[in-house]
């Protein structure tokens, strides 16, 4: 009975790496049998229970810097290819790979929607170039909220509504009035900022400024746009950078530790070529030593058979002078 969608065991794992050391990463439907020990799991679990976290020399825990930068770069040439991609990253598994990208582009999305809406706020609290009324700026405002559909018909019917409004209730001044208030004009002074005046639009005016309108608010989503992605590019641009900077940086290691090798080769052989001639210079000095003991060792034979020779002689000569 399979048990696929339970966690592995620590008796599992070093079941599977003494099989693993015993007859190699292959056959996995045979672990039972050659092991002589039960393991309910499938050869397709098997393999990738070794391939992705019991598979010597794989690297445990989070990406460092340098492989975040390689993996971004990689990514963006061979897209989700995670075995190509991985090839270039010794010690990560494929598996591994991809779920971390997609958390990378998950706050990479979450980031950009803090910002697009951060940047739609401050635009939207910013001055307008129109003042309009207060009754006016909060239905907008509220229907703004409600729905962007609503907005659009507030931008297109606000400037009637402001202008009938105005006709409605601005009656023109009496000639009375106007010359009693040129009479005493008011001295009064105040430290409160005065409202901005409204604007006052004719008829034929409407079209124009709702077309402004239209104007501003696509402008504004543009520029949104625009800027959501100026900071992804330079995102993806600093990436590079890095990624960059870490590859030189691996090149420069790489160029250095094959130089200290070769200069190690070449002291190794200089060292082999010096022991080489001493042992031939000890060899000949040996020879030679060898030879002349050899010469002196015929010298004093000579020398001691001349001697016995002589001694012989004498003796002879004295025997037949005493007889």
């Amino acid at each position: 009975m399979m048990r696929e969608r339970q966690r592995w065991q620590p008796e599992e794992d070093a079941l599977l790496r003494e099989y693993v050391k015993q007859y190699g990463a292959k056959e996995w439907a045979l672990v039972s049998e050659r092991m002589g020990r039960p393991l309910h799991r499938d050869p397709k679990s098997c393999h990738e229970r070794w391939r992705n976290y019991l598979r010597p020399g794989l690297k445990k825990g989070s990406l460092s810097p340098d492989e975040q930068s390689l993996l971004i770069s990689l990514q963006a040439r061979y897209g989700n290819k995670w075995k190509s991609i991985a090839a270039h990253l010794p010690g990560r598994t494929p598996k591994r790979l991809g779920k971390w990208w997609e958390v990378f582009k998950e706050k990479q999305l979450k980031l950009n929607a803090n910002n697009h809406s951060s940047s739609s706020s401050s635009f939207s609290s910013s001055s307008s170039p129109f003042a309009f009324p207060p009754s006016v700026s909060a239905a907008s405002a509220a229907a703004a909220a409600a729905s962007p559909s609503a907005y659009e018909h507030i931008l297109h019917t606000f400037a009637e509504k402001h202008a009938l409004n105005m006709t409605c209730n601005d009656p023109s001044p009496s000639p009375a009035s106007s010359s009693s208030a040129a009479a005493a004009p008011s001295v009064a002074l105040s430290l409160s900022i005065s409202p901005p005046p409204a604007l006052e639009l004719a008829p034929h005016q409407l079209p124009l400024v709702a077309r402004l309108c239209e104007e501003v608010e696509e402008g504004r989503r543009a520029w949104a746009q625009h800027r959501k992605d100026a900071a992804w590019r330079l995102s993806r641009l600093e990436q590079q950078m890095e990624t960059e900077k870490a590859r030189r940086k691996r090149e420069k290691v790489e160029e250095v530790e094959e130089r200290i090798r070769r200069l190690r080769e070449e002291e190794k052989a200089w060292l082999e070529r010096a022991d080489a001639e001493w042992r031939e210079r000890m060899g000949h000095l040996r020879t030679e030593a060898e030879a002349e003991e050899m010469e002196k060792a015929e010298a004093w034979a000579r020398k001691q058979a001349k001697l016995l020779s002589l001694i012989q002689t004498i003796a002879g000569g004295e025997g037949r002078r005493s007889s």
